[in-house]
């Protein structure tokens, strides 16, 4: 009988033994979590108190801690309440807007007091965002929607409006916080399109006078610079002109106390230079010798011209 027993035990002995080993399973799985990188994790003990834990394997009281997790990387969430809302611009022109939201869990504990789940996080964010986003809009001419400053879009500068608006209170109140506001589209009614046109038109034409201006400023701009050049180098001319003039004159002045010292010679050697310069290599004049200069080839003047050699 005994050995009966004995035999039945050995046989039963794995079924015993796995059974162990799903029940020490269970209670390793009772007593712990585990933490992804890519999550929150907070135990709400038995006092209501909330823990927050990092990554890696955690253990808790069965039965008693309950664990509350969720995502912390960006969560993407297009506007279901207002997706395509029509707005009034500052010169009541009308706009179709869709919007979406870049956002994460900034504060954990927060997040868990006041929401406790995606779904009422994007409930808030859509009351919050089409709040701002009408108060925003509201600010700015429809010019300015297709439009630029300083080279930036005005667009973007209306979504980064937005989400500064609501960020410091939203993470507050909710523990969420708001990445980036942006519109998803931006729509027009049929009877706004010609006015698309026209401010596009407008902007266009009033780059271009700028340009012009710019243009015109420039051209001027060189130009007086060209002028003022211009009269350097005139003066500077005229300068040197009146230098050499001065120094002309100072040489006619010597030669011509020289030359009154002996009128008959000044008067031979204007003569002279007359005749040297109305006689080329190859010419053949016929004049009266009594004629001047040409009085010079007289016998008598060229005797006159010897004796004054000597």
């Amino acid at each position: 009988m005994k050995d009966e027993k004995r035999k039945m035990m050995t046989r039963h002995w794995p079924v015993v033994l796995l059974a162990l080993l799903v029940v020490a399973i269970f209670l390793v799985v009772m007593v712990s979590f585990q933490v992804k990188e890519t999550e929150y994790a907070l135990l709400k003990t038995y006092s209501g108190e909330l823990v927050e834990y990092g990554s890696g394997l955690h253990f808790r009281w069965p039965f008693v801690n309950s664990i509350w997790r969720h995502d912390k990387r960006i969560q993407c969430y297009e506007l279901a309440v207002g997706h395509d809302e029509q707005y009034m611009t500052k010169d009541n022109q009308q706009i179709v807007i869709s919007t979406y939201v870049l956002w994460k869990v900034g504060d954990p504990k927060t997040f868990l007091r006041s929401l406790d789940s995606t779904e009422a996080a994007e409930r808030k964010l859509s009351d919050e965002v089409r709040g701002a986003r009408s108060a925003v809009i509201s600010r700015y001419a429809f010019s300015d929607m297709v439009s630029e400053q300083d080279g930036t879009s005005v667009l973007s500068r209306i979504e980064e409006e937005m989400r500064l608006a609501i960020h410091d209170s939203v993470l507050k109140q909710f523990g969420i916080d708001i990445v980036r506001i942006g519109f998803r589209q931006l729509g027009f009614p049929a009877a706004v399109t010609q006015n698309i046109f026209a401010a596009m038109v407008s902007e266009r034409e009033a780059k271009a006078k700028r340009f012009e201006v710019e243009g015109q400023a420039e051209a001027e701009r060189i130009r007086s610079d060209a002028n003022t050049e211009a009269q350097k180098m005139l003066a500077k001319a005229q300068a040197e002109a009146t230098k050499i003039r001065g120094e002309g004159d100072a040489l006619a002045a010597e030669a011509y106390r020289v030359f009154s010292q002996n009128p008959e010679l000044a008067s031979f050697l204007r003569n002279l230079d007359a005749l040297k310069g109305a006689l080329g290599e190859k010419d053949t004049l016929i004049l009266d010798t009594t004629t001047a200069p040409f009085n010079l080839l007289t016998p008598q003047a060229l005797e006159g011209l010897q004796e004054n050699r000597q």
